[in-house]
């Protein structure tokens, strides 16, 4: 936990090591898993569709590769089903605790990182580039992290008294708006967006408070737009994409110019295989191939894939796999969404408008998120009162 933002091979050593402590102890125990958990079904799912996808390879090693990626989806919801019944109220206290702490330190060297060369990267962010996030994860899915950080640190310390708390939630809210990636830093706003809503249905508070929230929501961009140097270059930058898009300009080196293409070519790709899509392994092999079939006037290095997940999921496994990715962000809702707790609330909203715009079910950062994160938030809730572990 503590090594999420610096280092990806420790990130994997951890997820092998969980998956064999958790086989050890199904075998030693036989310990009742709930494998029937609709989650965990269609985690397995998207999982098998590309252990299937080796039965259409252009690359054998693309295929390994993919692989290798997608397995923790699997590994991560195992293990923790396994061990489930032995992780009390202290225990997932203690993995919230460490996770913001670990990010809230990636945050600070990055804001620090930024203040040394603040006209240099603030020059960059103007043309479409990031704000470097120190200990190398992705800037976008370090943006998404942050924000759950911010989330869950506020969420700990309002309903659980412990005041310190606060202090993450600080550094990572002044980070998601210094570092500024708009997927992380858009989909903050939105998750609390939704979480006031479902708060509304459960207590229906008073209109001051709502009136409140609201202005709170929109004065605090405002204000960083004119105060923080990063914040305001990439609302310009923003504009600049938006015109881009609108007004159908050369789309080269422009990031939502080039996220539409992908997507448009994606959508050729789909209605040539509806059903079972093109395999994940061959994916790139197929985007590559259909942009020339378009005549695309994107240089081949800007040739993208589809940074929309659900958008992706088709084009690699069809209808099939879409429905299964539905199942898997509409299920909460079906199971009725009011009953959920807060830190699921926000982490399920939070990842379903981040894959709007990336693909986090293809990174390793975004997986575990999916794989570890979901299913632990989806059984805690913080309160004032520990409980005995269960």
């Amino acid at each position: 936990m503590a090594v999420l933002p610096f280092s990806r091979a420790l990130i994997s050593i951890s997820t092998g090591l969980i998956f064999i402590s958790a086989i050890l102890e199904f075998i030693s125990k036989k310990k009742p898993i709930d494998f029937k958990n609709v989650y965990f079904i269609c985690l397995a799912l998207l999982v098998l569709f590309c252990v299937l996808d080796g039965l259409r390879v252009y690359s054998v090693n693309d295929w390994v590769k993919g692989i290798e990626i997608k397995l923790p989806l699997l590994l991560l919801p195992f293990g923790y089903l396994v061990f489930r019944s032995s992780l009390g109220y202290s225990y997932k206290l203690l993995l919230a605790t460490v996770f913001t702490a670990s990010i809230s330190t990636a945050t600070l060297a990055s804001i620090y990182n930024y203040l040394v060369n603040y006209e240099e990267i603030n020059r960059l962010v103007l043309q479409s580039r990031h704000v470097p996030i120190i200990g190398g994860m992705h800037h976008i899915t370090f943006s998404v992290y942050c924000a759950i950080a911010v989330l869950i640190s506020a969420l700990i310390a309002y309903k659980s008294g412990k005041k310190w708390y606060w202090v993450p939630a600080l550094i990572n809210f002044i980070g998601l708006h210094v570092l500024t990636a708009r997927t992380g830093l858009a989909g903050f706003y939105f998750s609390l967006l939704v979480a006031a809503f479902i708060y509304f249905l459960r207590n229906k508070p008073k209109p001051l408070y709502i009136i409140g929230g609201l202005f709170a929501a929109v004065i605090i961009p405002v204000i960083a737009f004119f105060t923080v140097g990063s914040f305001h270059n990439r609302v310009l930058n923003t504009r600049d994409d938006l015109m881009v898009v609108m007004q159908q300009k050369d789309a080269n080196y422009q990031s939502m110019g080039m996220r539409v293409e992908a997507t448009k070519t994606a959508f050729y790709l789909i209605k040539k295989n509806p059903i079972i899509g093109v395999g994940f392994s061959n994916i790139t092999h197929a985007m590559a191939a259909q942009y020339e079939e378009n005549n695309s006037n994107l240089f081949l290095e800007n040739r993208i894939l589809p940074h929309m997940q659900l958008v992706m999921e088709t084009a690699v496994h069809g209808v099939i796999g879409l429905l299964v990715m539905l199942l898997f962000f509409i299920w909460p809702i079906l199971k009725g969404i009011r009953e959920q707790p807060t830190m699921f609330i926000f982490l399920w909203s939070l990842i379903f408008f981040a894959c709007l715009f990336e693909c986090l079910f293809d990174r390793q950062h975004g997986i575990i998120l999916i794989g570890f994160f979901w299913f632990l938030f989806h059984d805690f809730e913080p309160q004032r009162t520990e409980l005995k572990p269960e």
